[in-house]
């Protein structure tokens, strides 16, 4: 079982095969399955606790409801990892919580429909098989709290949410892994053979490998060993709302296609989520994000459009019924994660950039990185590599844009 601590001098170690730089969902995935390939890992977590700086701040959904085959197998293969976790980590009865509620994609669209019908049989000629279609019809017969300006709908079952702490602590305890604590990585070493170590505020680890999965601080971290990453820093607020009867708890996580205004329940309230709601500047990244108390209001006025119900937990809403918080995106060019070795730094490699989708592909994603790192899986053979920006293959789809 992996060591969560903060080492003093006696405990922290001179050398590892693998150091991997931050602690959140990513650097917990990717430190078991390193383990779960031999290979002696640790990981240097800044913080008090694991998985509570972006980790924490997630909307923490999954869904395979992608566009392209490489994130349609990715997410699979990562909610395949969800189902049968307790089993995966090797600790039975281990819960995090997976509510597979389903996702709905809807809209007020007079042309939806077409729209909709393209899309789902495009996806599932890329091997999402268990998407459907729905008329406006259909969803209210699901959910009659829908409005009735729905006008068609996209579905899969097997989406949802988890606790992302519970997998980030999962993924760390069934793993072999040492993991650092209040353990602050300063700088890269890099020698005629590439990465030769990392200096931390406590002392030097020397390595040959470093993979880097700091969240927003992944590009500066990157630029210590002279890599430069095409990342872009974006807040992103999260509302909870306190319980309420007027909330459906059977509800999926419920996706407005034109605006992206989202929720879900939680715990007899709900989440709710908006990255459209006010205009965000890219910015430097930070531990603490501020929020701003305009967005409560701007998301609930957005969602109760086509989810009516809305209105009336607006108008009984206090703001002790109203927990915001905010973390960061961190967006690449095409919304893809980088995967991989960073091509001109022998030893390093990257597991960042997943633009709001780091927890619901961590599994997969971070299995890329160590099947690498092991050779098991040619860069050449990864869709998520860093040369692809250079090769001109990267380009945005309006899908992409919804969350």
């Amino acid at each position: 079982m992996g060591k969560i601590f903060v080492p003093d001098a006696q405990t922290f170690p001179a050398q590892a095969e693998v150091v991997i730089i931050g602690g959140g969902v990513l650097g917990a995935a990717t430190a078991f399955y390193a383990s779960k390939a031999g290979l002696d890992a640790v990981v240097l977590e800044m913080r008090d606790s694991l998985a509570s700086l972006t980790t924490a701040a997630s909307e923490e959904c999954f869904r395979a409801q992608f566009s392209e085959p490489e994130n349609v197998a990715m997410m699979k293969a990562s909610i395949a990892v969800f189902e049968n976790f307790a089993e995966v980590i090797g600790i039975p009865g281990y819960d995090i919580s997976l509510h597979q509620q389903g996702y709905l994609f809807y809209t007020s669209d007079p042309e939806a429909p077409e729209k909709l019908r393209a899309q789902v049989a495009h996806q599932r000629s890329i091997g999402l098989d268990d998407v459907e279609f729905w008329t406006g019809d259909e969803v209210r017969h699901h959910f009659p709290w829908a409005s009735p300006q729905v006008t068609a709908a996209t579905w899969r079952a097997k989406d949802g949410w988890l606790s992302a702490h519970e997998l980030t602590y999962g993924f760390a305890k069934g793993s072999q892994a040492r993991f650092l604590l209040r353990t602050r990585a300063t700088d890269i070493l890099v020698d005629a053979q590439g990465v030769a170590g990392v200096e931390t505020n406590r002392g030097t680890i020397a390595t040959r490998t470093v993979v880097i999965a700091a969240g927003p601080f992944s590009g500066q971290v990157a630029q210590w060993a002279g890599a430069e990453l095409p990342l872009t820093i974006l807040r992103r607020q999260k509302c909870i709302i306190a319980p309420h009867p007027a909330i459906p708890q059977d509800a999926p996580m419920t996706i407005d296609l034109s605006t992206g205004a989202l929720w879900r329940p939680e715990v007899g309230g709900a989440a709710l989520g908006w990255s459209n709601a006010l205009p965000e500047e890219p910015s430097e990244p930070i531990e603490n994000v501020p929020t701003d108390w305009t967005f409560p209001a701007l998301v609930l006025e957005e969602v109760m459009k086509l989810a009516p119900f809305w209105e009336k937990v607006a108008a009984d809403l206090k703001r002790e019924h109203v927990f915001l918080s905010a973390g960061q995106y961190t967006m690449t060019p095409d919304h893809k994660p980088i995967l991989g070795p960073y091509p001109d730094v022998p030893g390093l490699f990257l597991n960042v950039g997943y633009s709001g989708h780091g927890v619901m592909a961590s599994p997969e994603g971070s299995r890329y990185v160590v099947a690498m790192i092991t050779g098991e899986m040619r860069p050449e053979d990864n869709p998520f590599c860093f040369e692809r920006f250079a090769r001109g293959e990267v380009c945005i789809s309006a899908e992409k844009m919804v969350l």
